[in-house]
């Protein structure tokens, strides 16, 4: 039962155990550079900030019990042979049931730690940018935050009761998965998440083409939630796996157990990335890739002009810098209260500002 009648190639224990373990360690990672700078630039943690974390617990989750699959030798192993042809339908090996149960826990763990993510960046989102001057982003914003939130509880608890009162049926022989429409539901689940994901990311570019940022810093805003199409990727080769699944069952010569590990897999690599590059627009990465390019071509010796080396004309532009970037803490330090921080219309106001905040930090 070895052989492989999909267009996807089998994923090896090893493969689903480095992931299980790197992606939630990246996520923690990400999170808490995220935190630190909430904390080191003095602002509030907002609504955006707690989804996240909510959803790196998920995410962390997922990875457990994917790791709990590998090291029971169920994931990413081929299925034990059976005695008959029927038994495959009636009988359930160890292993086979840990799969079986490895994916439940994974179904019901993703849908919400996704859900979160996507609410995550729509909150951010507002938080960013200026939504009191754009009536239509701030109406999208709600209407999309209300779709996934929707989208969220509705596939949650249909994973949950998907079998109605069999919730043994899961982790059941083929027989009793069988009978819950299972590859609907999973294939319904995930062309939505794919459809929300594609808005979660698109929504933003607009908005950053709108402002008075320079050229070059719109150009990497929008590299870096464009980042997130790898997530997209993930997504669209688990759909066509269950795609080949639903429309042709499984294969007589297609291993059961090798084939779900695929959509685990898969689905840890989406949750995993789409968790990672919800945080990037949180971090100054343009601004530590100029200072990184500064150090590298900076000539040796070369050091900045004192106060007593400045020329009249340099010591004007920098008072008129310093009180641009004052003026740019004063409206924050206004707004601190709010959860809905204009960052993007004080870049508008002040062109320095724009220079010291483009680090996509909120």
């Amino acid at each position: 039962m070895s052989t492989n009648e999909l267009s996807i190639s089998f994923v090896p224990a090893s493969a689903v155990l480095a992931a299980a373990i790197a992606l939630p360690c990246v996520g923690i990672f990400s999170v808490g550079v995220r935190l630190a700078l909430r904390w080191r630039n003095e602002r509030s943690i907002g609504v955006d900030d707690w989804l996240i974390l909510a959803a790196l617990v998920f995410v962390i989750g997922m990875g457990a019990v994917q790791i709990y699959g590998s090291v029971e030798d169920a994931l990413g192993y081929p299925t034990p042979p059976f005695s008959t042809e029927e038994a495959e339908l009636t009988e359930l090996s160890r292993p086979q049931r840990i799969v079986e149960l490895v994916d439940w826990i994974t179904w019901v763990l993703m849908t919400p730690a996704n859900g979160l993510i996507k609410l995550s960046s729509f909150f951010l989102y507002r938080r960013v940018f200026a939504v009191g001057q754009e009536r239509l982003f701030g109406m999208l914003s709600w209407a999309l935050i209300g779709l996934c939130t929707l989208w969220t509880l509705a596939f949650f608890f249909a994973t949950i009761f998907g079998c109605g009162r069999h919730f043994a049926y899961p982790w059941g022989p083929l027989g009793e998965i069988g009978s819950c429409n299972t590859n609907a539901r999973l294939e319904a689940m995930m062309v939505t998440d794919l459809i929300t994901d594609v808005f979660v990311w698109i929504l933003p570019i607009p908005m950053v083409w709108r402002t008075q940022m320079k050229f070059g810093r719109k150009l990497a805003a929008t590299g870096v939630l464009l980042l997130a199409t790898i997530s997209l990727a993930a997504a669209v080769v688990r759909l066509i796996v269950q795609g080949q699944i639903t429309n042709g069952g499984y294969a007589a010569h297609t291993d059961v157990d090798q084939t779900l590990t695929i959509l685990l897999y898969w689905s840890m690599i989406e949750s995993g990335l789409a968790l990672f590059a919800s945080c990037l627009p949180t971090m100054r990465l343009h601004t530590a890739w100029k200072k990184a390019m500064s150090a590298l071509f900076q000539r040796p010796g070369a050091t900045l002009p004192s106060s007593h080396e400045r020329t009249p004309a340099e010591s004007s532009d920098r008072k008129k810098r310093m009180s641009s970037s004052l003026g740019s803490t004063l409206v924050q330090q206004q707004s601190h209260s709010s959860q809905f921080i204009p960052l993007i219309e004080v870049s508008r106001l002040k062109d320095r500002a724009a220079d010291e905040e483009a680090g996509w930090t909120a």
